[in-house]
Formats: structure tokens, C-alpha cells, sequence
């Protein structure tokens, strides 16, 4: 276990994240799209489908949002629209 200079636990995987890792920061993690710093692992949960994510918070953000995305165009389809709107 590592911690750094304000006594938080320090996250080294690029991926894999698992319930131990929830609450840890990731100091530097590298992508296509940019360079992250001090990233926190979280866990969270789609309400509509049950579906869960484990990671970094922003593909955690990722993550929600498709997946309200998805069930809003899943609601679209039963009330027979294809506007993108709900009502």
C-alpha cells in the first residue's frame, strides 16, 4: 500500500480495478484523449439496469451517462417516438 503526502492511498494499475481499489487516487494515467492526475477510483451503478463500473471517475461519468443515453432511447422506442424526445 502506498500513500501519498496527505496520507491517501495510491492507486498504481492502468486497469483491473476491483472493490479494494474503490477510494484510492490514481497519480498519472495516460490515455489518447490526454493525461489524468490524482484520479480517484470509484464504483457506481446504473439505477435503471442494475449495471456497475468500477474505475476511474471519469469513465465512471462516462459510464452514467451512456447508459441514461441508452434508456432514454429504450423509453423513446416503447412510447413509439422518434424524435429523442420523452415525455
Amino acid at each position: 500500500m502506498t500513500q501519498d503526502a496527505h496520507g491517501e492511498e495510491i492507486c498504481e494499475k492502468t486497469s483491473g480495478w476491483t472493490r479494494e481499489d474503490v477510494g484510492k487516487r490514481i497519480p498519472q494515467r495516460e490515455t489518447p484523449n490526454g493525461t489524468y492526475f490524482n484520479e480517484l477510483v470509484v464504483n457506481v451503478f446504473c439505477s435503471m439496469c442494475g449495471a456497475e463500473f468500477i474505475g476511474p471517475s471519469r469513465e465512471a461519468g462516462g459510464f452514467l451517462g451512456g447508459h441514461e443515453c441508452l434508456h432514454a432511447w429504450e423509453f423513446n422506442q416503447v412510447m413509439g417516438r422518434d424524435d429523442g424526445l420523452t415525455e
